[in-house]
């Protein structure tokens, strides 16, 4: 059936029109490394980015397998990687297969670490796509670190797993969790995009832009250290059976395949600033507090420290603070002062943490306060975010808006916004970072990535990509993890204002929208970033 509808999307203000959509953008990581595999047919793996492990004894998991440099277990066929495992009697062992690896040539001190791969089936199969630290060969496993972005063991079919291993947490004892699709279908039907987003302070695992599992140092043991700061290189291998998916049954056929269409490595780039934060050295990276001012019972209880001894939430440093009992409530904390006027509209918040091995306790809490003042300091408006408590659970890095407003002299919640409105007299604001201690309860808070920002929404434009589907077109763009995104509609240029179509959360990748064709008319469309 013809249509006569005609569409148009507005990309920072042209207006385009196109039939094919680009995959694989990943925007906040610019691409640094990558194999697509593009040789001959028949080739082994490029030699200036990738080595062999060979031989077998079991590589300490009890698997079957010898490891091979041939084209029999390791090939370009396709503009893709073959990782083959045969069942043939070859140098000792029933099995032969293929392990991958960049070490020696190539490695990564954190980033964006992703490949797309189609994994075998089968009882006993072990395919793994995952990394070590380069430094195995003076500190041995696990003290280097590994990090496993996929494994998957042919018992269960509809699970892959991400884990890591270090000192003190290895073997059984990983830290790790396990993915499974919608709907729960087997891996290996199809290719999938297998993910770790690897900082300096924490590793997120996804599949198909979908994060199930994060890690970082609260997620550890008590006693154990975050071993992850270390360069890494990439491994990819195909095992056959071992003590974890256990041995090949009856049921198992061969050869078995591990595709790898690609594997991309990514450096983080720096997200673009949509609002002036007002405060200054917001996340501490400056040295001893500059721009903040320190207070409490006894000042070296709200200090600086730096990601050599704690968790952070960004960069190298945070400002912690802990309780100092002296038999009076006792307030510890920082504050910062920024010019303000009255009617000025203001949003703020900042990360939170308390980790389980000083987790805040018993009556104390913290919190991230906004208070505006006149020139004699007279408080005249106050904001507070929610308490970190002993119930906030430890280990996480939070995100808390400073949202409910107080009596500023019964300190009694009044209200709840979103935008601080500067009073009448206002002459400045205080951003203030308090703990409260009324006892001698223990445990710790630390603070980073403060905001002060103008109020107000500013909307980004993003650049789109339209392909035609039967009677709809899609609407493809590069999204930000979890940040918001509105398409809004309009049938005529001319008309006065847009209509919403959607509001959607960032994936980190790739998004599409999907319209029906509007049948003898125009139609035009922006997608745009909100920015607060």
């Amino acid at each position: 059936m013809k249509s006569s509808a005609k569409i148009f999307v507005l990309l920072s203000g042209i207006v385009a029109f196109s039939l094919t959509a680009t995959a694989g953008n990943n925007p906040g990581w610019s691409l640094v490394w990558s194999d697509e595999f593009n040789l001959p047919d028949g080739s082994s793996p490029d030699p200036t980015k990738w080595t062999f492990d060979t031989g077998g004894g079991g590589w300490g998991n009890n698997e079957l397998e010898y490891y091979s440099s041939r084209t029999n277990n390791a090939r370009i066929v396709g503009g893709m990687l073959i990782i083959q495992a045969n069942q043939e009697n070859y140098m000792g062992s029933s099995y032969t297969s293929a392990r991958l690896k960049t070490q020696g040539i190539w490695s990564w001190q954190y980033g964006r670490m992703e490949a797309r791969i189609k994994i075998p089936y089968g009882q006993g199969m072990w395919p793994a796509f995952w990394m070590l630290g380069t430094n195995i060969t003076s500190v041995n496993w696990p003290t280097c670190g590994e990090v496993d972005i996929m494994e998957n063991i042919g018992r269960e079919p509809t699970l892959v797993h991400g884990t890591i291993h270090g000192p003190g947490y290895s073997g059984s004892d990983g830290i790790g969790g396990p993915c499974a699709l919608p709907g729960s279908p087997a891996f290996a039907n199809d290719f999938h995009i297998y993910t770790v987003e690897w900082t300096t302070n924490e590793i997120k695992w996804s599949v198909d832009g979908y994060q199930y599992f994060s890690a970082n140092s609260g997620s550890l043991p008590a006693g154990t250290t975050w071993v992850y700061t270390q360069p890494q290189f990439i491994l990819l291998n195909l095992a056959v059976g071992g003590s974890w998916p256990g041995n090949p049954d009856g049921t198992t056929t061969f050869p078995q395949q591990m595709i790898v269409d690609y594997v991309r490595v990514y450096a983080p780039t720096n997200l673009p600033e949509t609002k002036t934060n007002l405060l200054s050295n917001p996340g501490f990276e400056s040295a001893n507090l500059t721009n903040w001012t320190a207070y409490g019972n006894t000042i070296p209880n709200a200090l600086l420290q730096s990601i050599a001894d704690v968790d952070v939430h960004n960069g190298t440093n945070v400002f912690k603070v802990f309780g100092q009992f002296s038999g009076v409530t006792n307030n510890s904390g920082a504050y910062q002062d920024v010019p303000a006027t009255a009617g000025q509209a203001l949003t703020a918040s900042g990360w939170v943490f308390t980790s389980s091995s000083d987790q805040i306790a018993g009556a104390n809490s913290a919190w991230i306060e906004i208070s505006f003042h006149d020139a004699s300091s007279n408080v005249l408006a106050l904001y507070r975010s929610a308490p970190v408590t002993p119930s906030t659970p430890p280990g996480l890095w939070l995100d808390f808006p400073v949202t409910n407003q107080l009596n500023p002299t019964t300190f009694a919640i009044i209200g709840s916004a979103t935008n601080l409105v500067a009073p009448a007299k206002t002459s400045f604001v205080r951003c203030q970072l308090v703990f409260d201690q009324p006892a001698t309860d223990a445990g710790s808070v630390y603070f980073d990535d403060l905001k002060l920002t103008p109020a107000g929404t500013t909307a980004i434009p993003v650049p789109v990509n339209v392909a035609r589907a039967g009677t709809n077109f899609n609407l493809a763009f590069p999204t930000y993890l979890n940040l918001p995104y509105q398409i809004n509609w309009k049938n005529f240029l001319t008309d006065p204002s847009w209509s919403v179509l959607t509001n959607l959360s960032g994936s980190g990748t790739n998004q599409t929208i999907s319209v029906g064709l509007q049948a003898s008319s125009s139609r035009f469309f922006t997608i745009s970033r909100l920015c607060n």
